[in-house]
């Protein structure tokens, strides 16, 4: 008797999960923070094809920001290690810091951020979606994710679905998990569901972190890691220049840059410790000044009450998902001044009665083009959205 196929993870040791805002404490042993995936979510880049390495990243870095404007965190997803990806996590930089400093001293054990879509078992021709009173999460094979309010998870399934039939990739199973996940199961007729990843066959077997998601990390900074291998690099190639013009010139240069490095380290060192003691720790050691730091601002803005925020994009976005569920919606875009969406509606009196709901919901909705549609019937119509004052 041949023993269920089993979720198969990364590798033996992988990693506890830990979900971020909840009343548990990390692990005792390594563990990776899981963040909500709609704060974090994926987008897709036009990106050429011969962009390769560190240029593709630096590409896709300036069109993920262009779209959405500055303050962003943005990480490559090189989902299955795909040299052609296209795809990259985006967070807004308070948000990154904050969920650094909300880890605290379990820093050390902590081996990654990561959106909470991307710990789901994935597979090849395999979605899988889970789906309980927080919201739901779905992984759309092993390259593609995202998180959302049940409203908004079901307009973007049935999307998703519907463009993966028409390029040929839709999925052969769908993996339906947690407690409200059946209110799913309509909109993926004609396609096995399961329930269990047990019921798939040994060599079609989902994984958990099996797809290079590690890499999909917003505890620590690559571009940043990359910056200081290539001055380090520089440090190494340029002595080794020098030993051909002279060893002894050389050493004596680097000696006199080095010390006056340090000088000038110790310099900055104790002016921003003069500036931490003066305006945000005036007592107390300081054993982790970023950490501290971070600590102490989050201690002062809850203190002082809540600052309203401006609204982003996907901000706006889900406070409409309520209204937006019950039209159809052709497509969603988002730019760094605003978020526009298209929608059939039955007539124009309908398009009023939408704009007059969004009105409601506290959303300012500017019909930017609108026009009869002679084959499919009904009334087409571009909507910006804003958040109302």
């Amino acid at each position: 008797m041949t023993e269920p196929a089993p979720i198969r993870r990364r590798r033996a040791s992988v990693p506890a999960l830990w979900r971020m805002g909840t009343d548990t404490p990390p692990p005792a042993g390594a563990f990776v923070a899981l963040v909500p995936g709609a704060d974090a979510p994926l987008i897709a880049l036009s990106l050429p094809a011969t962009l390769k390495g560190a240029a593709r990243e630096d590409v896709a870095r300036r069109q993920a920001q262009d779209r959405l404007g500055g303050g962003l965190d943005v990480r490559p997803a090189r989902l299955g290690r795909a040299e052609d990806w296209s795809r990259v996590a985006v967070a807004e930089r308070a948000a990154v810091l904050r969920w650094r400093a909300a880890i605290g001293t379990a820093m050390p054990r902590c081996r990654a951020i990561l959106p909470d879509f991307l710990a789901l078992p994935a597979a090849s021709g395999l979605w899988t979606v889970e789906a309980d009173r927080d919201g739901v999460r779905a992984r759309l094979g092993p390259g593609d994710g995202f998180s959302a309010e049940h409203a908004l998870a079901g307009r973007m399934l049935t999307l998703a679905l519907s463009e993966a039939r028409a390029t040929g990739n839709a999925p052969r199973a769908v993996l339906l998990t947690g407690e409200t996940s059946g209110a799913f199961a309509d909109l993926f007729d004609g396609i096995d569901i399961l329930r269990d990843a047990s019921d798939l066959p040994a060599d079609r077997a989902p994984a958990i972190l099996g797809h290079d998601e590690l890499a999909v990390d917003f505890l620590r900074d690559p571009q940043a890691d990359a910056d200081q291998i290539e001055t380090r690099l520089r440090r190494v190639v340029w002595p080794a220049a020098l030993v051909v013009i002279g060893a002894l010139s050389w050493a004596g240069a680097q000696a006199l840059a080095m010390r006056n490095d340090r000088v000038e380290a110790l310099a900055l060192q104790d002016r921003t410790l003069e500036a931490v003691r003066r305006d945000i720790l005036p007592s107390g050691p300081i054993l982790d000044l970023e950490l501290q730091v971070m600590q102490a601002i989050e201690r002062r803005r809850n203190a002082g009450g809540d600052t309203a925020a401006p609204e982003t994009p996907l901000d706006t976005l889900r406070r409409a998902a309520p209204v937006l569920a019950g039209v159809e919606l052709v497509t969603v875009s988002m730019a760094a001044d605003g978020l526009s969406v298209e929608v059939r509606v039955p007539d124009f009196q309908s398009l009023d009665a939408l704009s007059e709901a969004l009105a409601d919901a506290g959303i300012a909705a500017r019909i930017a083009q609108s026009a009869t549609d002679a084959e499919e019937g009904g009334v087409g119509a571009t909507l910006d959205l804003e958040a109302g004052t």
